[in-house]
């Protein structure tokens, strides 16, 4: 049965239509017959590896041959590009026919450009093992509950039969997207005054991304001392409520939020029952003092706010992207549009605000000799590190990057003889030289990197092929890392000689053409061609 909202004025809940138990998002959910297209039909199929005759091509449901791993170990993956975004809401899988080859649990994780991947989880923050197949011909299907919304989709075996062998569809359908594009000093204000909103129940629905670790993400208020505070801080996402008792309570969940991937968010409440969730994982709570109802009447602030308010720890406004915001069944974005396409301004006022989503320019650096390097800022006094870049080179040797911890230690990860290397030396254990890769990476292709370490494990991805070491490790991070080189006080290592782009610190990516005062360098051009 839908619940419809509880509101002092009937105009209110004409304006909303807030059916709250069906949740409904076009586009997002589909039903059996609404979004149950086949997606690979014009989708492109590669993998790690593959024996010959059984490519990535031959990885489709009921074909006659299957996708089969020449390597079974757990850094195989099958990578599906369906050419656009698309809302993908379930997966069937086979092994190979008439064989005891089959894949029986396995992984998903998935992105928008081929590069930057986010693990499907459970809602105890987990990666989720979907199970497989039980045979090579029989079908396994599993419905994702909450809908994947990406382009890319990659499939990790875990468990298997023999060998890693797999055929497979996607099943879904088009994505339509609304999208708010704000630039650090943009909001959107929502005029409650005139329809205000008193509420025991309500849900908020969207999706966002930044490479900004603090900000405003929504606020309202009422002159009762209600208050709803959603806000970005130091990579998570911190929601703070009162009902008017004048006791707030703060819920927090997420992590490096500031990756530039799209990340879900759900909150939905009952009474005093809470439910706050990103990207699947979620965590309940109980509202604190004894009011029950949500009673707003000024202002519904959307990407920031215009000076300081009641249960709000950061001061800056939000900086990226919106997508298919909905309070209940109220597509938000999409109402603003008809609004303002209306002329109706006295309800939504917009500031600085995008209907689009702009991707954040890359410009390209070149370090022209070896003795050119980058140093740039990062998070101090924390137990766990992220750092991605993309590079080219012919140069078969030179530093890539090296990080000093707080803590005795450091880590360095360079070219040697073309071969991509990680020097690990943590405070209590002895120094390790982790070299996974066969291949060599000085051939003046574009290679992606990203580097992950935390408290007993390390994780280096190039070319979205992840190698993970499980050792017993801990550390603690300085506040700058070398990028391309180091002041020979600091290390001898040769640099780097080539061109690298994109280059995140902690989920934070700032253009070469900001770095000013961060970048102490001889001989390093910003370009935007030469690279």
């Amino acid at each position: 049965m839908a619940v419809v909202l509880c509101c002092v004025a009937m105009g209110v809940c004409k304006f909303y239509v807030l059916v709250l138990s069906v949740l409904t998002i076009h586009a997002a959910r589909g039903d059996e017959y609404e979004c149950n297209e086949d997606l690979l039909k014009g989708a492109v199929l590669t993998a790690t590896s593959f024996l010959r005759d059984r490519g990535p091509d031959n990885a489709r449901l009921y074909g006659d041959n299957a996708w089969t791993a020449s390597n079974s170990d757990f850094d195989q993956y099958l990578i599906i590009d369906l050419g656009s975004v698309r809302n993908v809401t379930r997966i069937a899988t086979q092994g190979r026919r008439h064989s005891s080859e089959y894949v029986m649990e396995y992984s998903i994780s998935y992105g928008t450009n081929g590069l930057d991947y986010a693990d499907y989880k459970e809602p105890g923050g987990n990666t989720k093992m979907f199970k497989g197949n039980v045979n090579g011909d029989g079908i396994r299907k599993n419905a994702f509950e909450v809908p994947i919304i990406a382009q890319w989709i990659r499939i990790n075996p875990t468990r298997w039969r023999d060998r890693i062998s797999l055929r497979v569809e996607l099943y879904g359908c088009d994505y339509v997207a609304d999208n708010l594009y704000f630039n650090g000093s943009a909001l959107v204000r929502w005029d409650l005054m005139r329809d205000p909103i008193s509420a025991s129940r309500e849900s908020i629905k969207f999706r966002f991304k930044t490479n900004v670790a603090n900000g405003v993400v929504m606020y309202s208020r009422g002159t009762q001392g209600d208050y709803i505070a959603l806000q970005l801080r130091d990579n998570r996402m911190l929601l703070n409520i009162d009902l008017g008792a004048g006791i707030m309570t703060s819920l927090s969940v997420g992590s490096l939020l500031d990756d530039n991937i799209w990340h879900d968010v759900v909150i939905s409440r009952n009474r005093k029952d809470i439910m706050f969730s990103v990207d699947r994982v979620q965590i309940r709570g109980r509202i604190k003092g004894e009011f029950y109802r949500l009673n707003l009447n000024r202002g519904f602030y959307i990407g920031g706010v215009p000076n300081k308010q009641d249960g709000l720890i950061v001061m800056q406004n939000f900086t990226g992207c919106m997508e298919n915001l909905y309070l209940n069944s109220t597509n938000v974005i999409s109402s603003i549009k008809e609004a303002t396409s209306y002329g109706d301004t006295y309800l939504y006022e917009k500031v600085h605000t995008l209907y689009s989503c702009p991707e954040p320019p890359i410009i390209p650096v070149t370090f022209l000799t070896s003795q050119s390097y980058a140093k740039l800022k990062g998070y101090e006094g924390v137990r766990s590190l992220n750092v991605s870049f993309s590079f080219r080179t012919y140069e078969g040797d030179g530093l890539l990057l090296y990080h000093r911890f707080t803590s005795d230690g450091h880590v360095k990860l360079f070219l040697h003889e073309g071969k991509i290397k990680v020097e690990l030396f943590t405070a209590g254990n002895p120094k390790a030289l982790l070299d996974n890769y066969e291949e060599v990476f000085n051939d003046g292709k574009w290679h992606q990197v990203i580097l992950t370490i935390g408290t007993n494990f390390l994780e280096l991805n190039v070319d979205g092929r992840p190698m993970k070491t499980v050792r017993i490790l801990s550390m603690t991070t300085g506040s700058v890392y070398y990028i391309a080189g180091a002041p020979v006080n600091v290390i001898k290592h040769r640099g780097f000689v080539g061109c690298m782009r994109v280059i995140s610190i902690d989920g934070n990516y700032k253009l070469p053409t900001d770095w000013k005062e961060e970048v102490s360098s001889v001989d390093l051009t910003v370009v935007a061609v030469k690279c």
